[in-house]
């Protein structure tokens, strides 16, 4: 039934509508305070809740770019982290390098032994060696018919060790502490094999020796397995799939731009530390070649600190965007608020305000309502 219907006097019509109205306003004023804010739909407010979307929907962008860029921070910080142990495995290398100048490497090749295994010798036996013929009888001053025992071996050994010819070739003769009567001989930086010495007559078969483990040797070893876990350490150096240690790069985006951090080869052949890989480099070419590595090793030094100054300044664009985004999500968030979020404080005034003046409204239209009743008492 439409309000024009009832006849109703001109003050309570008045009242009615004020009363309409503080309802109104009093829907209004609850649906701010249970929200919190004072345009919730575009209804409420066209032009500021479209620019409150719009500075919302672009914090949301940077927030979830500013994300990525955490992640990124986390990648080069696990490329930089396998920087500095690679440095620390190099300095390692190093000194291993370094003690190998000095290292000591007597007996260490192969050599060739045989055994004075007759019960006597003649002074026709003899022992080729290095181009040289050495005869029993001449050589080793021992005569037809001489007992092959530790003494006759240990003149076989003064004879070669005092020949002026085989020590300047490098040729040493010794005998094996596990058996008197065993000859080894051995040449200086040269591996032997048994068709590089020949004995003859009552001599024993010649036999080749391994070289003994010297320290030289130990340490060339040492110095490839530091050059093998300096590439396992590059290898696990990444971090959710990127690797800039494996030359990989990584994508940084920003709003409206991106930066791209160029990764690096940081195994031991990227960065140019050669292997060792002739067990006699080291020894056969001394110094030029214990040298050359330690160059190597001190270029790949100078590598990695460059790139890492790179990552490093990489790292500090990432970090200032990350907290430049920070700042502008919280920004942008703010100018959202103002254009949308209600005052708690006026619009809980506003609630006092509106019940007090609804309460005022009833009491008015009951007074009305009372006046137009008075006229019953006129029957």
């Amino acid at each position: 039934m439409a309000l024009s219907d009832i006849s109703l006097t001109s003050g309570m019509r008045s009242n009615l509508l004020s009363l309409q109205n503080t309802s109104e306003l009093l829907d209004r004023t609850q649906n701010r305070l249970a929200t919190g804010k004072k345009v919730n739909t575009a209804i409420d407010n066209p032009v500021s809740f479209f620019a409150a979307q719009a500075l919302s929907s672009r914090a949301s962008k940077i927030d979830s770019l500013k994300d990525s860029m955490g992640q990124s921070i986390q990648t080069i910080t696990a490329a930089d982290k396998g920087i500095t142990a690679i440095n620390s495995m190099i300095e390692q290398a190093k000194a291993v390098g370094q003690q190998a100048l000095s290292a000591d490497n007597a007996e260490g090749t192969d050599g060739v032994s045989f055994v004075v295994t007759a019960s006597s010798l003649s002074t026709a036996d003899t022992i080729a060696i290095g181009g040289l013929t050495l005869t029993a009888g001449t050589d080793f001053d021992i005569a037809t018919g001489s007992t092959a025992d530790a003494d006759t071996a240990a003149a076989i050994v003064a004879a070669i060790n005092a020949s002026s010819t085989l020590s300047s070739a490098g040729y040493t003769a010794s005998i094996d502490t596990k058996d008197n009567n065993n000859v080894i001989i051995r040449k200086e930086w040269t591996d032997l094999t048994t068709s590089s010495i020949t004995a003859s007559g009552n001599f024993g078969a010649e036999t080749k020796v391994d070289k003994k483990d010297t320290e030289l040797t130990n340490l060339q070893e040492q110095y490839n397995e530091l050059r093998t876990q300096i590439t396992k350490l590059a290898e696990d150096s990444g971090y959710k799939g990127k690797n800039l240690l494996s030359d990989d790069d990584l994508a940084v985006k920003f709003e409206g731009n991106k930066l791209t951090v160029e990764g690096f080869d940081a195994s031991a052949t990227g960065l140019g530390i050669s292997e060792v890989a002739n067990s006699m480099e080291w020894r056969l070419n001394g110094t030029t070649a214990m040298e050359s590595s330690l160059d190597e090793l001190d270029e790949a030094l100078d590598t990695l600190a460059m790139n890492s100054s790179k990552l490093s300044s990489n790292l500090s664009i990432i970090t200032t965007r990350e907290d430049f985004s920070t700042n502008m999500v919280n920004t942008l968030t703010e100018g959202s608020d103002k254009l949308t979020l209600a005052d708690t404080n006026e619009e809980g005034a506003n609630m006092l305000m509106l019940q007090t003046r609804q309460s005022l409204a009833t009491t008015a239209l009951s007074l009305s309502a009372q006046a137009a009743q008075s006229v019953l008492k006129l029957f």
